[in-house]
Formats: C-alpha cells, structure tokens, sequence
C-alpha cells in the first residue's frame, strides 16, 4: 500500500518521541511473540496456509469472490495496459512471484489481496483490463481494480499519465456485475453472492501524499491538510456508499499507510530519525476520519460490515521492532533505483538483494511481499489491528 510515487499504509503511534512524537503508545503496543515470520510458500494449499498463519485446522469460509480496489498496494498488472509511467511490469519486480516472471504488481512477490484469496482458497483475482470480453460476463470468484497513480479524488494525470481512479474503478466493478447476472438464477441469489464476497479496498495513499504538496495540482494553497482529508474522506464515503446500493456488502479498507517511513522520503529528505513526521502526521489526520466514518456507515447501511485494517500500525511495529518480525533492513529498498539509490523505482533488469523479504520494502515506495504477509496475517488474528472484528471473523460473517 504504498504508492507509485510517495506512499503506503498507516494507524496509531508506536515509537519513541524521535520518530512519531507520541512516547505513550509505545507502552501500549503489544507485539506477538512467537509467530513465525517467514513468508509461506507461493504454491501454497488453503488448509497449509492457515496452519501456516496459526489459524488453526477447523475454520472454513463461504468466501465466492474478492473484488480488490485500490493503488500501487493492490495493483496487479491493471497498469500495464495504460498508458503510464507508473509501471512494475518489468525485472525485478515480480522476482519472488512464481517463475519470478513481472506481473505488474509493485513489490518482488505476492500483495495482500493475493493472501486472502489464498487464505479463502480463490484464484488471485485477475486484473480487469487484462480480461477478455468472454472472461468479463463469467468470471465468479473476483476481479482486481487497483491502479497504481491512482487515488480517490486523484487522477495521477499531473505526472504519471494514465490510471483508473477509484469512481472509474467502481464503473468497472459495476460493468462486471451487470455482465455476471445472468450468470445466477435470479436476483435473490445473485445478492447473496454478493453479499458474502469480500470487498477489499486500499486507497487514498496519493491523494493525501503526492497530490497534496504537487505544485500542478495547487492543493496546499487551496486547503490545509485537514480540509484535504475531509475532502478526500467525504468523497470515499459516496464511493462505499456507491458499493453498497451495488449489492456489496463486506468490507475490509485499509487505513493509509506510513508514508513518512518510505525510503524515498526518509533518504529522499536526508532523515536522520525513522521516519519523516510531517508525512506521517497526514496520514494519521485522514485515518482518524476514517476510523469515525465506517463505524457510521455501518450503522446507517443494513446488513453492511466495514472492517478497518490498521496498515498502519503494523508498519510502524515492523519499523520500530524489525527483527520480532524477521527484518534485517527498514530504510533502503531491496532494488537499485533508476537514479542508483533508494529514492525512485527499481531500474529496469537490475538484480534485487537477494534478502527481499528482509526488506521491509521492495522499492523506495512499495513493501516487500513479506510486510504484505505480516499485514494479512495480524489482520486475520488481532482485532486491534482489523476492528471491530479480524479478518477471519469478517470472513466467516
């Protein structure tokens, strides 16, 4: 959940004063002890997975479909059919992934979305411009949006061309639907499917980063930055609204991540502490929006569950704790950068480290595969970092 040029994943404090100004929640915050944290298998079964994650051997899902929307965090190859600089269809991204052929997905294996549709036993969900008009009208078990550039209000235009962003997504999301009716027997059915399939979304990273302080777009001059999160928040609530008059009805959203720990803005700014606070502090601005706003909507919208997971904090734990989670390197990027260091994306047919998944991210803006793991799999246990229920709960819901 970072995106293709500043950005990924957030929530609560968690270090010392140096880092995020906010010594109490580092008392506070409570790290698992003997997890594993090494990242499973690709060729991995349903059953091996959650034994893996130490979920147990007794729990089953009805999960038919994940439907993925999002940026450069969830993006998996919707991108490479656009025209744009925001690209990850080429070596070494990918290098972990399978074959370790390019997908276009920003990091050197698998994302989150790719876990949980492991963990429910689906298909990755294919990306939608990749699919045929055939494969449209009958793919049942999800399809992935994302794009990275991309935002809620942000079209990525001023520097990175073309990408879909969330209202164009959520058109898609509804073209897939219409398409797939004919697929069920009648309506009743066709909303009970779509009231058990996950909806999960991770967005918001470049509206708040890069757009907010891009002098093409002109936004710092026109908002503070708590004005911009309203903005941005009161738009996000019409698009999940939008969601649900469509039929969906489970939600997982990530909230924003910590964008200030990134290499390309703690090396970028010359950072001697761990992160760069003025980043951070926006980021956690729009989460606290965020986390008032679902709970509202979960009210107001019948039957709807919204589950908020704390990106955040678990970067931040990875950042503050490392080697509890099995990472060796928290400031630089596994891949040489097109400009030789840790600020930009990785250079075309460069060889990675070979240590990816001690990174704690791949390139200057992405997390490596195993971030995207640990996210999942603290997610699938803790309510304090999925709330107010894990991801397993929400599943089974």
């Amino acid at each position: 959940m970072v995106s293709s040029h500043t950005t990924s994943l957030l929530g609560f404090f968690v270090l010392f004063n140096l880092f995020l100004g906010n010594l109490q929640d580092v008392a506070s915050s409570k790290i698992p002890s003997g997890d594993p944290t090494v990242v499973p298998p690709f060729h991995v079964s349903e059953k091996d997975l959650l034994k893996f994650m130490q979920l147990g051997d007794n729990i089953s899902f009805h999960v038919p479909a994940l439907y993925v929307f999002g940026d450069s965090t969830v993006d998996n190859g919707n991108n490479n059919f656009l025209v744009s600089q925001a690209k990850a269809n080429y070596p070494p991204y990918g290098v972990d992934f399978d074959t370790g052929i390019p997908t276009g997905r920003y990091t050197n294996g698998r994302n989150e979305a790719d876990f949980i549709a492991q963990m429910v036993g689906l298909p990755f969900p294919p990306p939608y411009l990749g699919l045929s008009d055939s494969k449209n009208k009958t793919i049942r078990t999800g399809v992935n949006y994302g794009s990275g550039g991309c935002g809620v209000l942000s079209t990525g235009k001023s520097f990175l061309g073309t990408c879909l962003p969330f209202y164009k997504q959520i058109h898609y999301f509804e073209t897939t639907l219409n398409n797939l009716k004919s697929e069920f027997n009648d309506d009743k059915a066709f909303a009970y499917y779509l009231s058990k399939s996950l909806i999960f979304i991770d967005i918001g990273n470049v509206d708040v980063s890069n757009d907010y302080n891009d002098p093409a777009t002109n936004i710092s001059s026109k908002y503070t930055v708590r004005q911009y999160a309203r903005l941005v928040s009161k738009e996000f609530s019409k698009s999940l609204k939008k969601l649900y008059r469509l039929g969906a009805r489970k939600f997982l959203v990530n909230n924003l991540g910590a964008m200030g720990c990134i290499p390309a803005q703690v090396n970028g700014q010359k950072q001697n502490t761990l992160c760069v606070e003025e980043t951070n502090d926006r980021a956690v601005i729009y989460n606290d929006l965020l986390s008032r706003m679902l709970p509202k909507l979960q009210s107001r919208l019948a039957g709807s569950k919204f589950v908020l997971g704390d990106a955040y904090k678990v970067l931040m734990d990875i950042v503050a704790f490392p080697t509890q989670y099995g990472i060796s390197n928290t400031r630089n990027s596994c891949c040489i950068g097109i400009n030789g260091n840790s600020t930009l994306p990785c250079a075309p047919n460069m060889k990675s480290c070979n240590n990816s998944n001690q990174h704690a991210f791949f390139d200057s803006f992405h997390q490596s595969e195993a971030v995207h793991f640990l996210i999942t799999k603290r997610c699938s246990k803790e309510s304090s970092i999925c709330s107010p229920i894990n991801l397993v709960d929400l599943l089974k819901a």
